[in-house]
């Protein structure tokens, strides 16, 4: 197996972020420190990072039915509860991050590459939301959000977004992202002075939550991330 395939499989990163780390030094094979990305590693070699033994492991991705009150960090300084306690190891990747006050469906992995595939913008995956604002958004605002926000130093910020009902002065919307920006749907809806009350994510690409429950999760099958292949 290539250098690079192994690392990530030991849940070090996407390939790209292994072959970063290979051509720092920070990869020994036997002893010896190994800058080769194409270097194929066998089960009899003896292989190190940061001095320390590492073993590919069995890829697995969890889906997980976020609570409100965790945070997707492995450590808070806060004493905060963390997502990585209601998991079967730590030793995974966050695919992104909900906010301590989201709830909803995130992916959680130990495959480098999936990981990379999940989340970078370039792979265009739908991200779908429910979400309760203070204020309706006008026609014209929700068409400027579709054609993009320039917010953040002028970082441009687009989603899809469709009404679905109002409530006792709640108004609860359909929002569809395809990238992951920090506090993306907030800034956008405080962007026309329109405060999110709460924040949901059911649908990850083909993934939904079905009738799992909050604060559980489950195991991912193979055939559902065929789609992610593409």
């Amino acid at each position: 197996m290539r250098l690079n395939k192994y690392l990530a499989q030991c849940g070090l990163g996407s390939r790209r972020k292994c072959d970063e780390i290979i051509s720092k030094g920070k990869i020994k094979i036997n002893g010896q420190i190994v800058k080769d990305f194409s270097f194929s590693v066998t089960n009899e070699d003896y292989v190190q990072y940061n001095n320390k033994l590492i073993d590919a492991e069995t890829l697995v991705t969890y889906m997980l039915f976020k609570p409100k009150g965790y945070i997707c960090t492995k450590n808070d300084k806060y004493n905060r509860k963390v997502i990585y306690d209601l998991l079967p190891t730590s030793n995974l990747f966050s695919v992104g991050r909900l906010d301590y006050d989201t709830t909803g469906l995130i992916l959680l992995t130990n495959d480098g590459d999936l990981c990379y595939k999940l989340s970078h913008p370039k792979f265009q995956i739908k991200k779908k939301y429910i979400v309760s604002t203070d204020q309706k958004l006008t026609n014209s605002q929700v068409k400027q959000i579709s054609k993009g926000l320039r917010i953040d130093n002028k970082i441009k910020y687009t989603a899809t977004i469709n009404f679905l009902s109002s409530e006792k002065n709640k108004f609860f919307w359909d929002v569809i992202l395809t990238e992951g920006k920090n506090r993306e749907i907030k800034k956008i809806f405080n962007f026309f002075g329109i405060k999110v009350l709460s924040l949901h994510r059911y649908k990850f690409g083909n993934l939904m939550l079905g009738a799992l429950k909050e604060g559980k999760y489950r195991k991912i099958k193979k055939s559902e991330l065929k789609s992610f292949e593409k």
